[in-house]
């Protein structure tokens, strides 16, 4: 399919665009693989490379891209509590920078293809980072996944997921949500907080775009106990996020001109100066 931006899509809202190339490593995902590390010395490298990544790699986002948190706040509220952060796969760095910029105070491991864990060099720098793989190919070793990502949450730990699956860079459309994340979420007792990745765009004069990234951090939303039973709860849960995310996506790209070309509104704003926030909603403080 060809979206509203003109670029060839899968008509598979799951399908993978990006080619994975040398996953050559030998890794068995099964259930005798350590999603959660263990060993104490990956975990002490792992502590070190993370405060590199923090350093350099940070501060190289946050510059290229602009980078700028709205919703903040709600990362207090959740301070030393565990939960599960769920975000739109659409940019190269989108987790990255949600566990080297969003939550640099705190570590945040996130789910990722296990094709790339199996990549040299990449693969073990990503786990460094709190990379665990799906075992999408192993039933036994996504019982073990399911069991290391609970005795994580346990530990007060958060966990990223990615529901749409599948990375779409720069796409501005929010994709149906698989149920896994919000699965976790229900079984372990845990609120979800839906995180939102948004952009503006400037064409450059080789006629390729330069893009800003933007991240909204909506209010946690916890089960509905009163739903019925699990996978009720699930569903619900799954539906209410995912209705949040598209509402909030779909806004931000109708309150303003983010260089796309199809906005109906021309005017400019500015995070923090005009564009605020607040109750996941946009408000816009235009100044007379």
């Amino acid at each position: 399919m060809i979206d509203e931006d003109g670029i060839e899509r899968p008509d598979n809202p799951d399908e993978h665009i990006l080619e994975i190339k040398n996953d050559t490593r030998e890794v068995k995902f099964d259930d005798k693989y350590a999603y959660k590390p263990r060993n104490i010395f990956f975990r002490m490298w792992a502590a070190i490379f993370r405060a590199l990544a923090i350093c350099i790699f940070g501060p190289f986002l946050a510059i290229k891209y602009k980078f700028y948190i709205f919703g903040s706040k709600h990362r207090k509220s959740l301070k030393g509590k565990p939960f599960i952060i769920t975000c739109n796969h659409v940019h190269m760095y989108d987790d990255l920078s949600i566990g080297t910029n969003v939550f640099s105070g705190r570590k945040i491991y996130y789910t990722t293809l296990s094709r790339n864990i199996k990549r040299p060099a990449v693969g073990f720098f990503l786990r460094s980072l709190g990379g665990i793989p799906l075992p999408a190919e192993s039933l036994s070793g996504m019982k073990k996944f399911n069991e290391d990502v609970s005795e994580l949450l346990s530990q007060n730990k958060p966990v990223l997921y990615n529901p749409e699956a599948a990375l779409w860079p720069y796409y501005r459309e929010i994709r149906p949500f698989k149920r896994g994340a919000f699965s976790m979420a229900v079984k372990n007792n845990v609120p979800v907080l839906p995180m939102i990745a948004l952009f503006k765009r400037k064409q450059k004069r080789n006629g390729k775009f330069k893009y800003k990234v933007y991240f909204a951090m909506c209010e946690p939303v916890f089960a509905d106990k009163t739903k019925g039973d699990e996978r009720a709860q699930i569903d619900d849960l799954t539906k209410r996020v995912y209705e949040t995310t598209k509402r909030v996506a779909s806004e931000w790209y109708s309150i303003q001109d983010c260089g796309y070309g199809d906005e109906r509104i021309a005017r400019v704003l500015t995070p923090g100066k005009d564009l605020f926030f607040e109750d996941d909603k946009w408000v816009v403080r235009e100044k007379h």
